[in-house]
C-alpha cells in the first residue's frame, strides 16, 4: 500500500501534467450530457493507464474499475464534469474558448483530480486489498446525471460498499479540508405551472380572464407555505425564478407560465412543501377562474452522509494535511447535489476542498470564478489516502 511519502512524491511528479489537463478542459467547457470531448480527454487517460473502463453510461459518463490484488470491499470516487452556460471574465490565459460557456464551478479541476488518483492507484493495483471504481459523472449542473448513471446501472458490476465525493471551495483558504456530517445538501425539486386564462382587449377586462393576474396572487401565495407552514426553526426555500406571459401591452394576457424550485433538509417537509404548493395553485387558479398545469420533478432527495465513511475520510484527511486544517462545516447549506442520489443508496461521505487565491474575491458560479491550482495536489493526495483508509478499514 502506498505510504503518505510515497502518495506525496508520485502527485509532485505528475503535478505539472494534472494542471496541463485541467487547464485543457477548461479552454473547451461542454454543458450537462454534452461532455463527449471530456468523456474522451478521460477515456484516453484511463487507456494510457491500462485501466478497464466503459464510455456512455448515463449518456456521456465514464466508468472506470481498478481492481486489486486481494479480496476486499469496492470503493467508489465520483467526479463531476459539466460546465455551466455562463461567459468567462475570470482573465486567465487558459479562459473558455466558446462563448457563453465556462468551468464556473470547478468541475474541469474535480474531473483532473480523479483521474490523478486513478493514476496513483492503477501504480499501485497490486498490493490494493479491493477494488476502486471511478465515476466521472455528466450534468450535475442540472441535477441529472447521477440519476441517469444510476439507470444505466453504475450502482453494479461491481456494487460498491462505499463512495466519496469531493468539491473545491474557492471561499475555503487552499490547504484546508473540510467535511459535514449527518445531512449535507438539502433536496431540491423543480417545478413549472402554466396559467391559463382567455385572452381579451384591455380596455374591457371583463371580458377575458387575466393570467397575468392570477400569476401576480399566486407568487405572493407561494412564499406565505415557507412562512406561515414550516416552523421558523426547520429549514425550507421555496423560489420563484422565472415568469413569462402576455403578448401586448393591450390585451389581456391568457397564459402565464412560472417556474420555480423548492428546496428542504427533511423528506417530510420536502413532501409538505410539495403538496402546500400543489394545493396553493389549485386555490388561486379556482379563485381567478383559471385554469392550471403542474410538472413537478423531484431532482434529488436529502444529501446524508454516512458516520462510517466520515469518520474514516476524517482519519486520511488529517493525515495528509493535518489535523488543525481538517473543519467541520457545521453550518448548514440550502444548496443541493445529486450525489445525494449515490449516497441514498450506499454509504457515502462528501470532502470540501479550499481552493481560495489569495486577493481574489470570487466564487463558483461567477463569472470571474478562479480556482487556486494548487488545490488539484492536494485533492489527489487527499482522495486517494480516504479511498485508502476505506479498503484498508473500512469494517475496521
Amino acid at each position: 500500500m502506498l505510504t503518505n511519502l510515497e502518495i506525496e512524491s508520485l502527485v509532485a511528479r505528475i503535478e505539472p501534467d494534472l494542471i496541463a489537463l485541467r487547464r485543457r478542459i477548461h479552454e473547451h467547457p461542454e454543458l450537462a450530457f454534452e461532455e463527449h470531448e471530456t468523456a474522451h480527454a478521460v477515456s484516453d487517460y484511463l487507456s494510457a493507464l491500462a485501466i478497464p473502463h466503459r464510455t456512455g453510461v448515463g449518456k456521456t459518463g465514464v466508468v472506470a474499475v481498478i481492481d486489486g490484488g486481494a479480496a476486499g470491499p469496492t470503493v467508489g470516487v465520483r467526479a463531476d464534469m459539466d460546465a455551466l452556460p455562463i461567459g468567462e471574465a475570470s482573465g486567465v490565459p487558459f479562459a473558455s474558448r466558446v462563448p457563453g460557456r465556462m468551468h464556473a464551478c470547478g468541475h474541469d479541476v474535480h474531473t483532473t483530480i480523479a483521474l490523478g488518483v486513478a493514476h496513483l492507484l492503477a501504480g499501485a493495483r497490486a498490493a490494493l486489498p479491493g477494488r476502486v471504481k471511478l465515476i466521472f459523472q455528466p450534468a450535475e449542473e442540472t441535477l441529472a446525471g447521477a440519476a441517469a448513471m444510476i439507470a444505466d446501472g453504475v450502482l453494479d458490476d461491481p456494487a460498491m460498499d462505499a463512495i466519496v465525493g469531493f468539491h473545491n471551495s474557492p471561499r475555503l483558504e487552499t490547504g484546508l479540508l473540510a467535511y459535514t456530517e449527518g445531512i449535507g445538501h438539502a433536496s431540491a425539486a423543480a417545478f413549472d405551472i402554466v396559467l391559463k386564462g382567455r385572452t381579451g382587449h384591455a380596455a374591457h377586462p371583463h371580458v377575458g380572464i387575466d393570467a397575468i393576474v392570477g400569476a401576480a396572487q399566486l407568487v405572493t401565495q407561494l412564499q406565505t407555505i415557507v412562512s406561515r407552514e414550516i416552523a421558523p426553526t426547520v429549514p425550507a426555500v421555496v423560489t420563484i425564478g422565472q415568469i413569462a406571459g402576455g403578448t401586448a401591452r393591450n390585451v389581456i394576457a391568457d397564459r402565464v407560465i412560472i417556474k420555480g424550485t423548492a428546496r428542504t433538509r427533511d423528506a417530510l417537509v420536502e413532501k409538505h412543501v410539495e403538496e402546500a404548493i400543489r394545493r396553493v395553485v389549485a386555490g388561486v387558479a379556482a379563485g381567478a377562474r383559471l385554469e392550471y398545469e403542474i410538472d413537478w420533478v423531484r431532482q434529488t432527495p436529502v444529501t446524508k452522509y454516512d458516520s462510517r465513511v466520515v469518520a474514516r475520510m476524517v482519519e486520511a484527511a488529517r493525515e495528509v494535511v493535518g489535523a488543525d486544517k481538517v473543519i467541520n462545516l457545521s453550518e448548514p447549506t440550502m444548496g443541493s447535489e445529486d450525489f445525494a442520489w449515490f449516497a441514498e443508496r450506499v454509504p457515502a461521505a462528501h470532502l470540501r476542498i479550499g481552493s481560495r487565491i489569495e486577493g481574489v474575491d470570487t466564487a463558483i458560479h461567477r463569472a470571474d470564478y478562479q480556482c487556486n491550482e494548487r488545490a488539484i495536489a492536494i485533492g489527489v493526495r487527499a482522495v486517494t489516502r480516504v479511498v485508502l483508509r476505506l479498503l484498508e478499514r473500512w469494517l475496521a
